[in-house]
C-alpha cells in the first residue's frame, strides 16, 4: 500500500496526486475526467465512463504516410467503437484528410482539439441508443434508392439522378453507425457476425446503385434506350430487395425461395446481356445489376444463421 500526503485546496475541497503508472495505463492526460465514488467509506476512481457505464475506449493513430486512406482507418476506429482519438502527423496540411473523413459517415465523431502536428477525436453524442430504428432505416433508405432510381430512368428524368446517388451517403451513415453499436454493444436476438455481413453488403449495394445513378446523370442522354425487358429486370432486382426487407423482418421460407429463383434467372440473363448485347448501356446496366442481385441473394445465408 502506498500513502499520499493530502493539500488543502481553498476553503472546500482538498487534492492529491495520482501515481503516474495508473495515469499512463489509462492513457489519461491533462484535462480528462476522473469519475470519484463513494463506497462504504473508500473512495473509488475511474475514467471517464459513457453513460452506460463502460469506460471509454481509446486509441492512437498516426496518418503520416496514410494519404487518401485515412477515412478508412478512420472509419474502421469508429465502427470498432473507439470514443476518443489521437491523431498524430507530420505535415499540418494533412488535416484536411481528417476533416474530410468526419464530413460523411462517423456521426458523433467531433476533433475536440487541434494543434500543429495533433489532433484529438472525440465521440460527443453520448449513448448509443435505437439500433433498431437505425437499421429499419438504413433498409429503407437502400429501397429508396432502387425504387427512385428505376423510376427517374422509366421516365427519362435523369437530372434526379444525382440526388437519388446522394442517398448513398446517408446510407453510409445509418450502415456505419450500425456497425458501431454493434461493436460496442452486441446484439441481444442473435449472433454479431452475421448481421455484420448483412449491414457491410447492404453498404456495397447501396454503392452499387450509386453507380448506376452516376453513369445516367453524367450522360444526361435524353435518347437513352434501354429495353422494357431490362426495365423489367430492372424491377425484379428491386423487388428482390424488397423481399430480403419483409423476410429481415417477418420470416417467411417462400421469400427464401423467391430469392434464389430470381437470382438463378436474372444471373443467367444478365450474364447472356453483357456477352452479346450490341448496346453499351444495356451492358453497362446488367453489369450492375447482375452484381446486385448476387449481393442480395448472397443475405440469406447470414440472416439464416440467425433466424433458424
Amino acid at each position: 500500500m502506498e500513502f499520499r500526503k493530502l493539500i488543502s485546496f481553498g476553503k472546500t475541497s482538498f487534492i492529491i496526486s495520482l501515481p503516474k503508472s495508473w495515469v499512463l495505463k489509462n492513457k489519461l492526460k491533462k484535462g480528462d475526467l476522473i469519475a470519484v465514488e463513494e463506497d462504504k467509506g473508500h473512495l473509488v476512481l475511474h475514467p471517464e465512463a459513457d453513460p452506460t457505464g463502460k469506460q471509454l475506449e481509446r486509441a492512437e493513430l498516426n496518418i503520416s504516410k496514410l494519404g487518401l486512406m485515412t477515412s478508412r482507418y478512420l472509419h474502421a476506429l469508429y465502427k470498432k467503437g473507439i470514443d476518443e482519438l489521437d491523431i498524430s502527423f507530420d505535415d499540418p496540411k494533412l488535416i484536411e484528410h481528417v476533416q474530410n473523413a468526419l464530413g460523411k459517415e462517423v456521426v458523433g465523431y467531433e476533433i475536440i482539439d487541434q494543434r500543429q502536428n495533433k489532433c484529438i477525436i472525440k465521440n460527443i453524442t453520448g449513448g448509443l441508443e435505437g439500433f433498431g430504428q437505425i437499421l429499419r432505416r438504413m433498409f429503407l433508405m437502400l429501397i429508396s434508392m432502387a425504387d427512385e432510381s428505376l423510376d427517374a430512368l422509366n421516365k427519362k428524368e435523369l437530372e434526379r439522378m444525382r440526388n437519388i446517388a446522394l442517398l448513398e451517403e446517408s446510407n453510409n451513415r445509418f450502415t456505419t453507425s450500425c456497425r458501431r453499436i454493434l461493436n460496442k454493444k452486441g446484439y441481444e436476438k442473435g449472433k454479431i457476425g452475421p448481421l455484420y455481413y448483412i449491414i457491410e453488403d447492404a453498404e456495397n449495394i447501396a454503392d452499387q446503385y450509386k453507380y448506376l445513378c452516376n453513369y445516367f446523370y453524367d450522360r444526361k442522354d435524353k435518347n437513352l434506350k434501354l429495353s422494357k425487358d431490362m426495365l423489367d429486370s430492372y424491377k425484379e432486382v428491386n423487388d428482390m430487395l424488397r423481399a430480403f426487407y419483409e423476410l429481415f423482418y417477418k420470416f417467411d421460407s417462400s421469400k427464401i425461395v423467391k430469392i434464389g429463383d430470381a437470382r438463378k434467372k436474372l444471373v443467367n440473363k444478365f450474364m447472356n446481356i453483357i456477352e452479346t448485347s450490341s448496346n453499351k448501356t444495356e451492358r453497362v446496366v446488367a453489369h450492375n445489376l447482375l452484381i446486385i442481385s448476387q449481393k442480395i441473394f448472397c443475405l440469406t445465408g447470414p440472416f439464416l444463421v440467425n433466424a433458424l
